[in-house]
């Protein structure tokens, strides 16, 4: 019976310590990770995401090109895929920097200036082919609300994550909220997890190898714990199975959701490794009846 009460807070102690510490990385991830501009970028490049853009745009300005008039060249030749990338990580970036407090506001920005000269070239040529009057306002303000229209498609397209549409409409904001709180919780876990390492090892003062035992049954517990569901989700393609109309959102989504959840994976096969370790540690000191 006594040992049962030796025994009783240390198993607690690492009951605790195991979701702590899954916690603890989960939120680190989540803060210093996910939310970046960089980790977006790898995104980008394993998924071609500009090349999806492009594509999508051509589709689009070409559909048009019959009610409208206008050559989708005139548009295409305007921007190429660089731009198109730019634009995407402007979007990415505007939105992470926003939840995590960087900046006031979302906003993202592409240098389209090639793109307002080739409309208005297009329209002039019209116009003098055909006797127009071009400081006509009627004219000046079909020009403009072409070039409005081809801009805001754009930037819609490139919007990968539709960051635009959520700040719009209030949903950006509140996840900011969350992230303020998430910043919070990483550093209340990181403090408890310090402090039930303490505690652990207070228990463990008698016969210190025990601490290295507990220890690996938490890293070990904790690793299993993080692991199973990022396996299960990456064998059974599970993001696969989302249904987006737009090519180039449905690559950003399930290329970014697949780069989280191969992070949280590596994550839980380190702990895992540490956790082994620690127990080959005790393994080796654990007949020693040494004292903290």
């Amino acid at each position: 019976m006594s040992k049962i009460r030796l025994y009783f807070p240390k198993i607690l102690l690492t009951f605790l310590l195991v979701f702590v510490l899954t916690g603890t990385e989960l939120t680190l991830l989540g803060t210093c990770k996910f939310l970046t501009r960089s980790e977006f970028e790898t995104v980008i490049e394993q998924q071609n995401l500009e090349e999806k853009a492009y594509a999508s745009l051509e589709s689009y300005f070409q559909s048009r090109a019959n009610s409208t008039g206008i050559p989708a060249e005139v548009y295409l030749d305007a921007i190429d895929k660089e731009t198109l990338k730019y634009g995407i990580l402007s979007s990415a970036d505007g939105g992470f920097g926003y939840l995590r407090g960087f900046y006031d506001n979302y906003a993202s920005y592409m240098d389209l200036q090639g793109l307002v000269r080739s409309i208005s070239q297009f329209f002039n040529d019209y116009a003098d082919e055909n006797n127009y009057q071009k400081n006509d306002a009627v004219f000046r303000q079909k020009v403009q609300d072409t070039i409005d229209e081809a801009e805001s498609e754009i930037y819609f397209v490139t919007d990968t994550f539709k960051f635009s549409t959520m700040y719009e409409n209030g949903w950006l904001a509140k996840a900011r909220k969350a992230v303020v709180l998430m910043n919070q919780a990483t550093i209340a876990l990181s403090i408890s997890t310090v402090i039930l390492l303490v505690l652990l090892m207070l228990c463990c003062r008698k016969k210190f190898s025990e601490f290295w035992y507990w220890l690996g049954i938490a890293g070990l517990t904790s690793g299993l714990l993080l692991s199973a569901p990022c396996l299960y989700a990456l064998k059974a393609d599970y993001f696969s199975r989302f249904v987006v109309k737009d090519p180039q959102i449905f690559a950003a989504v399930v290329g970014y959701l697949q780069l989280m959840t191969n992070q949280i994976l590596t994550t839980a096969v380190c702990t895992f490794i540490m956790g082994a370790v620690f127990l080959v540690i005790f393994s080796i000191f654990g007949h020693k009846n040494d004292k903290m």
